[in-house]
């Protein structure tokens, strides 16, 4: 039965809601046939067309179905079942509701040192540019792979053609893609700790994982010299997350071990390579590299901003036939205007200046944060080199990680554990890292003292000497 609203909703489809709903609810079984056109017109005093139209909305969406000289007849659907579902959990409250007035995050950027005014003027330039409508090629926009070419050469001694330059979206865009173009039989080293993120997409990929552990010096190689048919995911200039840099000797050792094998191939990390406050950068792996044996990758994020999510990825010759024959008809992830806009960031020098600016006021940053921790020295000591955005701190008043961190946050402050980028058992105790890139100078004096406060552990009381008798 179709009733017909009063008002506001079209007639035809009212009947069209009505007669659906009745299919669905099963008042209107399988193979039932439906009024013809003219009777339900005129039984509801409209049009037939209007009527048509309802009954040409149920037909297109496989309610019913319509036989030649015969009419309309409701066709087979299953009936949909209420499902007794969870009821979805409210969102999370914010951080700061947590009590938490500091918070050290590892990723944490300067906001008010990113160049606005410059990149609205190249985005604009970018959106009057005809190629901003136009599809780039899967590896990137050409110019803007020859200004990473260039870069890099420059400023790490990366030695690359523009064609070897994959633009991606992130790091974990371009392992993605390298892990789609290597065999699935190809076992990835991953450096322990490390990126967490980066064993947990290989793994999801289908390969083989395994740690490859490091010492002071950074990856140890011995353990790898059985293996062939790999791939070693490392971080040599500065190893995330405990600071350190690989040094020359362990670096040719490492090169030599994949030129020696059969298919072993390095994914150089060079992860906040660009922030050294003491020294200048050391040059890259690739650099060294005489077998094309290195995967160079680097991101924007760190640089820049993270929301550019613009990364890069140099493939060796070898693997670059791999990526043309499997990868090559993929579209590019990264939206044709950005790349035109960081292409002419790059070129006018934009890019190397707010770099300058950005060391400079990291290090100050840094420094800052140091001498505001330095009440705490005998107590914890930092660990790796005056690099990156972040600091590695050891505890050395027997406090634990989970200590540390518990008695932070009670203190108002966040600081982050290390035992998460570990695959397996984290062998370290009382180390957790400290992140002073988002913070200003007021929070990192702030959140310095209270750590002061939280983490002084007072010395064990003396026993009273007894008399001799």
């Amino acid at each position: 039965m179709v009733i017909l609203p009063a008002q506001g909703e079209p007639l035809y489809v009212a009947i069209y809601r009505q007669l659906r709903e009745q299919i669905q609810a099963g008042q209107l079984p399988a193979g039932a046939k439906l009024p013809s056109k003219r009777a339900l017109a005129s039984q509801l005093a409209v049009s037939v067309n209007t009527v048509d139209g309802a009954y040409s909305q149920l037909q297109s969406e496989g309610f019913v179905e319509s036989r030649p000289r015969s009419g309309y007849y409701v066709r087979p659907i299953d009936a949909l079942q209420k499902l007794s579902l969870a009821r979805p959990q409210p969102a999370a409250p914010a951080r700061e509701a947590d009590g938490v007035q500091v918070d050290f995050h590892p990723g944490g950027v300067a906001r008010e040192k990113f160049p606005f005014s410059v990149w609205q003027r190249l985005l604009k330039d970018a959106l009057a540019d005809p190629a901003s409508l136009e599809r780039t090629p899967p590896q990137g926009d050409p110019g803007l792979r020859q200004a990473v070419a260039d870069y890099l050469y420059g400023a790490r001694g990366v030695q690359c053609a523009a064609d070897q330059v994959v633009i991606g979206a992130g790091t974990d865009s371009l392992l993605s893609m390298l892990s789609y173009i290597l065999p699935s039989r190809c076992t990835m080293a991953v450096e322990n700790p490390v990126y967490n993120q980066a064993y947990r997409l290989f793994a999801r990929m289908g390969h083989p994982v395994r740690p490859a552990e490091i010492d002071k010096q950074g990856v140890r190689v011995e353990p790898l010299e059985a293996l062939d048919n790999v791939l070693l995911y490392t971080t040599p200039s500065h190893q995330y997350p405990l600071g350190l840099s690989m040094p020359m000797g362990r670096r040719a050792k490492l090169l030599n071990w994949a030129g020696r094998g059969r298919f072993r191939y390095i994914v150089e990390d060079d992860y906040d390579s660009e922030f050294r406050y003491d020294i200048r950068p050391l040059p890259s792996l690739q650099s060294a590299d005489r077998n094309g044996r290195v995967i160079y990758l680097g991101t924007f994020s760190r640089s820049v901003a993270p929301a550019l999510r613009v990364s890069y990825m140099v493939l060796p010759p070898e693997l670059l036939a791999l990526y043309e024959a499997q990868y090559a008809r993929f579209s590019t992830p990264v939206s044709t205007l950005e790349q035109l806009a960081l292409r002419e960031f790059l070129v006018r020098g934009h890019f190397t200046t707010h770099l300058n600016r950005m060391r400079v006021y990291c290090r100050s940053k840094r420094k800052l944060l140091v001498e505001a921790l330095a009440p705490l020295a005998g107590q914890v000591r930092i660990l790796g080199e005056a690099a990156g955005h972040h600091l590695t701190l050891q505890a050395r008043n027997g406090l634990t990680e989970a200590e540390l961190c518990a008695r932070a946050l009670a203190a108002g402050v966040r600081v982050y554990p290390i035992s998460p980028y570990f695959m397996g058992r984290c062998p370290y105790e009382g180390k957790v890292l400290l992140g002073f890139g988002g913070l200003s100078d007021r929070q990192l004096l702030a959140g310095a003292a209270a750590l002061v406060r939280a983490w002084q552990v007072p010395p064990p009381p003396c026993e009273p000497v007894s008399e001799t008798v």
